[in-house]
């Protein structure tokens, strides 16, 4: 059957989404997808909600930009899956569903009896996304896990920062957003054997691992034995590196020798530098601080964007270092899209992050903000589920919803 204009690529499939922290992506990258996403939050609001920067810095539940960029597209009701009448609801939504996002401490879900073997008895074509610090089993697992300790714990940190400082933490929750990726394609794969064959699956995914997966030198370790030591910004090669110029930092990889040979042409061909000995892309390495003065020296006499331009045109990798104000300003960025104007009904028009992929067929794209607090209750609970108004009268008294 020929798909509709405005199909979507996972539309129709149902997610409830009680991700709060290290998943809190998950619900996002599947809601730009198309599936119906319901953002599951405890009755006073997401911790996500309280969380800076707030629309006039004033705090607000309704007001985090945070909460409302990685909720955009998603529904969103109120329930305390901690009560038993809670737990009695989520598994009436379970019947309904495809799949189920958690991120608690191994052990709670099942402790509320919606552990998968709970679910699955319910519904035995659901998926169940769990994403936990160190994973479900191993002398870690109940360990606490905000994201610097996977970010720490996972190798990347050691290997973060100047070569003779310690170790630095890096920007953003950057194990919390590499677990959500790899927890949207291990669901995606469960999903897809679940149109096959009928069955849904456990998924797990560990922050500990997904953070070691981003970096190539614990493969290298398991096959040489050899700790990569922290160098800053410099690359392996030779030269690659940060570098400063007139308008802020350039970064440059020219670590082939048809790179060297270019990046020697855009600077005027040095005559310390046109030994054929510095062709060995070994010998460039070890002796990068006698090439460095020269290549800063051509540096600071350009903008970032004159750089960029001069060696993109001889075919060097060399880029700008953007400042989040300058990548949502590029033209680049403008052109392609990624940063869409979102109506919200209490903060109105506001600029927020697209769709990380584009789909030719099925394209992704914002159909909703971040839902308020308990907004689609009434819409999920009794249009769905079949409650009378003054059953939810009911149980908000009863602090279940």
């Amino acid at each position: 059957m020929k798909q509709k204009e405005t199909d979507m690529a996972i539309e129709g499939f149902k997610v409830l989404n009680l991700a709060q922290d290290r998943g809190l992506y998950v619900g996002k990258l599947l809601a730009d997808l198309g599936a119906d996403v319901i953002k599951i939050e405890r009755p006073q609001g997401d911790a996500a909600r309280g969380l800076a920067p707030f629309i006039d810095d004033i705090p607000s539940p309704e007001a985090s930009l945070y909460f409302l960029s990685f909720n955009t597209n998603q529904k969103g009701i109120t329930l305390n899956i901690h009560t038993a009448a809670g737990q009695g609801i989520f598994k009436q939504l379970v019947r309904q569903a495809d799949i189920v996002v958690e991120d608690f401490q191994p052990g709670v879900m099942e402790a509320l009896g919606l552990g998968y073997a709970d679910l699955r008895d319910i519904n035995p074509r659901i998926v169940m996304t769990s994403i936990t610090g160190f994973g479900k089993n191993g002398p870690y697992s109940s360990y606490k896990a905000p994201d610097i300790v996977s970010f720490a714990m996972g190798g990347l940190m050691f290997m973060s920062g100047e070569t003779k400082t310690p170790p630095v933490v890096a920007p953003c929750e950057q194990a919390y957003h590499s677990a959500s990726v790899f927890a949207c394609f291990g669901t995606l794969a469960a999903l897809y054997h679940c149109q096959q064959t009928g069955v849904g699956q456990l998924v797990e995914v560990s922050a500990h691992e997904a953070l070691a997966m981003q970096e190539h030198q614990i493969v290298r370790y398991g096959l040489e034995v050899d700790i990569v030591r922290r160098r800053g910004s410099q690359h392996t090669s030779a030269p690659a590196r940060i570098y400063p110029c007139k308008s802020g930092s350039i970064y440059l990889f020219a670590s082939g020798l048809g790179h060297w040979k270019s990046l020697l042409e855009v600077m005027g061909n040095p005559e310390t530098l046109m030994d054929e000995v510095w062709e060995d892309g070994r010998f460039r390495r070890l002796n990068i601080d006698v090439i460095d003065p020269f290549i800063i020296e051509f540096t600071m006499k350009h903008t970032k964007m004159e750089l960029a331009e001069m060696c993109q045109a001889k075919g060097i990798p060399c880029t700008p270092v953007n400042t989040p104000e300058e990548f949502v300003n590029s033209p680049h960025t403008r052109e392609r899209g990624f940063i869409t104007e979102v109506e919200h009904p209490l903060i109105g028009k506001h600029r927020f992050l697209g769709p990380p992929y584009k789909l030719s067929e099925t394209p992704c794209r914002i159909r909703r903000p971040a839902p308020l607090l308990g907004q689609h209750n009434e819409e999920i609970y009794c249009r769905e589920l079949g409650y009378l108004k003054e059953k939810l009268t009911i149980l908000t008294d009863e602090g279940v919803i």
